[in-house]
């Protein structure tokens, strides 16, 4: 394919802030630009630089809620956004004459991008950050499942992060199947370079400090186990999102005698995330819920054994890692002692991830949404 003049428009119409500087918003239009594609950025407002990359900013409208109920509001705003940022997006998409269009799932965008798309000759991929379940009572499922029903009529292709996600979602909505496709999400190996550093006995977590996360399943499975392997840590990098569940942890820690045993080390910058990754020996992501974790992703890349729970995109770990129930902590715990107890099987495993890992780059994603929609064409 000739890239020169061809444009890639990637369209966040939410802020873009410091925290996506290692995700898919930030990184996917900046690795079309590394592929030699002419990537542009449309944002709401970006509050972070994209080296090789134009960054158009929409603007951000919050209006007033009053006493209207929550609900309501929400469709309004919902409804005045999308009327505000369509209005701008024409002039934009007319003025930079797109090849693709990567969008997030905001369906009342998608009629427009639909009609701009046969004018401009471009094709509409929205990249969907969900596990494919639609959750609610039962006039919600149902309004949601007509609704991704019809709004799908607009786009190309629609893409979700794990086989698990697409799965889901087919029975949730069985006519999403002939335009549901796999991308995995990558990790930013620009950022994340491993440095040459001796293996300590780790246990790492990296996730939000919240109920979902499972953290207070890996402390009571460590615990478990702590007394067989007294020279292990437990780590827990990541910030704290319930202060509530916080204080129930570290009593947790206190109650089951680990203090000295489990740092709770907060959140950290890129490079301190480096050292963590490089100098632990075993990730455990015990999610009870993920659309596709990244940091899962990251621990592969560093050569780490990983022990996550079956949540979304937990299938990039089979085969180079150990899969188990959300919420099983005997089966947590017995996973942990079988990596903390085999350092054989731990180099072996390390060795395994690095290679799946080299797959699951942010430009092996960006590749393949290109291949999928020439698959399409």
């Amino acid at each position: 394919m000739n890239k020169q003049n061809k444009t890639v428009v990637t369209i966040v119409p939410s802020a873009l802030s410091g925290i996506m500087v290692k995700k898919d918003p930030v990184c996917i239009p900046y690795e079309f630009s590394r592929l030699g594609f002419r990537s542009v950025l449309i944002t709401g407002r970006a509050l972070v630089r994209v080296p090789g990359v134009e960054v158009y900013e929409l603007g951000l409208i919050s209006p007033r809620r009053g006493s209207i109920p929550l609900y309501v509001y929400n469709i309004l705003s919902s409804l005045a956004s999308s009327l505000y940022h369509g209005l701008k997006l024409v002039r934009l998409l007319v003025r930079v004459r797109p090849y693709l269009v990567l969008t997030y799932y905001y369906p009342l965008l998608l009629p427009l991008l639909s009609i701009l798309g046969r004018v401009l000759r471009f094709r509409v991929v929205v990249k969907m950050d969900w596990d494919g379940v639609i959750r609610g009572g039962r006039v919600k499922r149902f309004v949601r499942a007509l609704s991704l029903a019809l709004f799908s009529r607009f786009v190309d292709l629609m893409i979700v992060e794990s086989y698990e996600a697409l799965l889901n979602a087919v029975k949730s909505v069985p006519s999403l199947y002939p335009k549901l496709r796999v991308v995995y999400n990558g990790y930013c190996d620009e950022l994340l370079k491993p440095v040459n550093t001796s293996r300590e006995l780790i246990v790492l977590t990296v996730a939000r400090v919240e109920p979902v996360k499972g953290v207070h399943d890996l402390i009571t499975a460590f615990a478990k186990v702590a007394s067989r392997y007294p020279q292990w840590r437990l780590r827990i990098v990541g910030p704290v999102t319930d202060r509530e569940y916080f204080s129930k942890l570290v009593n947790l820690v206190n109650g089951l005698g680990l203090n000295g045993r489990v740092d709770f080390v907060g959140p950290i910058s890129d490079s301190q995330l480096v050292e963590e990754y490089s100098r632990a020996s075993i990730f455990v992501l015990p999610s009870y819920m993920e659309g596709s974790s990244i940091a899962r992703v990251e621990a592969m890349a560093f050569g780490l054994p990983v022990i996550t729970t079956e949540t979304g995109g937990s299938e990039v770990v089979r085969g180079v890692g150990i899969i188990i129930k959300p919420g099983d902590v005997d089966g947590l715990a017995r996973a942990l002692d079988v990596l903390m107890g085999n350092e054989a099987l731990r180099i072996r495993l390390s060795e395994k991830a690095l290679e799946r890992a080299k797959s699951l780059t942010w430009r092996s994603a960006c590749e393949r949404i290109l291949k999928l929609v020439f698959l399409q064409t």
